[in-house]
This record gives C-alpha cells, structure tokens and sequence, in this order.
C-alpha cells in the first residue's frame, strides 16, 4: 500500500526533498499535478511513492560500476573526516542529484595550525585518493566546479601560502589571493601551492591505505541503502571506529 499525504513523517519526507534538490518551486509544483493527475485517473488517492517515482525518472540511470565508484569516494571522504577531524557525520549520501555528500555537525572553533589546514585538504583530497587505491583510475568526480574538493583543496592551500602565514616563501609577507588570477599569472605560488596540495594527498593516501577496510565496509553499505543518516548511521559509524586507525596528532 502507498505512503499516504497525511503521513509527514520526516524520514519520509527528507529523501523526497534530496533527490529533489535543485529543483525550482515551479518544477516541483509541475510534479505535484502530475503526480495528482496519474492518481486520479487511477481512482485513488495521491501517495509519496507517486511523487518519489517522478523524482527518480527525471534522473539518470546510473551504472553499478559509477555507483561503486560514488560510494568508495564518499567512503574516503568520510573516513579522512573521522581520523584528521574528529567530525560528527550527520549524513553519508550517494543518492543526490549532484553526485555524493558527506555532511558534518557544525563544529566548535579550533586553531587554525599548519597541520590542522593540511588536514582539511587531506579531507578534500580522500575522495579522490580512495578512488585511485580501489579503483586504479581517478574520475573527474573530484572537479569541475568552484565547490569541487579540488576547488576547495585549492583554495585552502592559496590561503596557507598566502594569507595564513605559512608560506614556504615569504611567510610574513599578507597578499590577498584570487586563486583563479594568482596561480595562472604567477608560476612560483603556483608551485608552492600545488607542493601544498601534494603534501595533502600524500597524507590522504596514508589514511586510506591505513583504513581499506573501514573504506570498503562503508562503500558496502552506501551501495546497499544510497543513504546513511539518524541511527542507522550512528551504528555504522560505531563499528568504523573500532576498524580506522588513529593517527598520532590527528
């Protein structure tokens, strides 16, 4: 029997708002009438699953081999946030209209040390990095948009040469960096930024390496439920932390 409108359930509704996400509010009241349409000539009354099936046929049919890849690269992402941040997980998805996600519980201020920026772009590169050691061959699936982990990698490592005082060159000197003019104009930053994000990947690798396993029992179960939230994440994550390896400093 279908999940009727009266139910307002959040964990039915939270699905239904993330595979409609980007969506605008005439495209979603278009789905609406067309979901109410389909159940009225089929003399009964509208359900969750009407609306969820027209989500899912606007979307594109993905391969088993991409949906693997998605979930080792959320699976890095999630594991380099457990070991180099301590973060709350709140969210592990491969079910989003814009690929993967992984969000985290806001966190209190910490310093912003040298070590403490190497580990957020250690975080930004696991992905990546978990698709190279699973896979053999890295996708595109960490680029091509300024919110991109390399994006945003960059972006940290414009900020430590530049802005943050730990330039390998120069380390006094404040300039306030546009990643996007600065890098292509002035190659010696660009190297310097580029042996930041060297620096991040190779600790990325490490933790990866460090935690196959824990990588591959996460990438499991995102094949098998597309989302991991609410208790059933908490469990989860309980029993990675008794696999991953803690780093020293981390």
């Amino acid at each position: 029997m279908g999940r009727t409108h009266i139910d307002l359930d959040p964990n039915l509704l939270r699905p239904l708002a993330r595979k409609a996400y980007g969506m605008s509010g005439a495209d979603i009241e278009r789905l609406i009438r067309e979901a109410r349409g389909k159940a009225r000539r089929e003399q009964r009354q509208l359900c969750w699953d009407d609306i969820e099936r027209l989500l899912d046929a606007k979307r594109p049919n993905i391969s088993k081999e991409l949906r693997w890849r998605m979930a080792v690269h959320e699976a890095g992402h999630a594991i380099a946030h457990l070991i180099l941040r301590a973060s709350e997980i709140v969210l592990i998805t491969i079910d989003h209209p814009q690929g993967g996600l992984v969000q985290v519980a806001d966190e209190p201020l910490h310093a912003r040390t040298e070590t403490a920026m190497l580990h957020d772009i250690g975080v930004c590169l696991a992905g990546r990095t978990a698709e190279i050691e699973f896979l053999g061959v890295v996708s595109s699936g960490a680029g091509g948009s300024e919110d991109s982990d390399l994006a945003q990698a960059t972006k940290i490592a414009v900020s430590m040469e530049t802005e943050a005082g730990f330039g390998k060159v120069f380390p006094l000197l404040y300039r306030k960096a546009n990643e996007s003019t600065s890098l292509m104009f002035h190659l010696g930053l660009a190297e310097q930024v580029h042996a930041r994000l060297q620096e991040g990947e190779q600790l990325a690798t490490q933790v990866i390496r460090e935690n196959r396993e824990a990588v591959e029992v996460l990438a499991g179960e995102l094949v098998q439920n597309l989302t991991l939230e609410g208790s059933h994440l908490t469990e989860t994550v309980a029993e990675l932390r008794k696999l991953v390896v803690v780093r020293p400093g981390a």
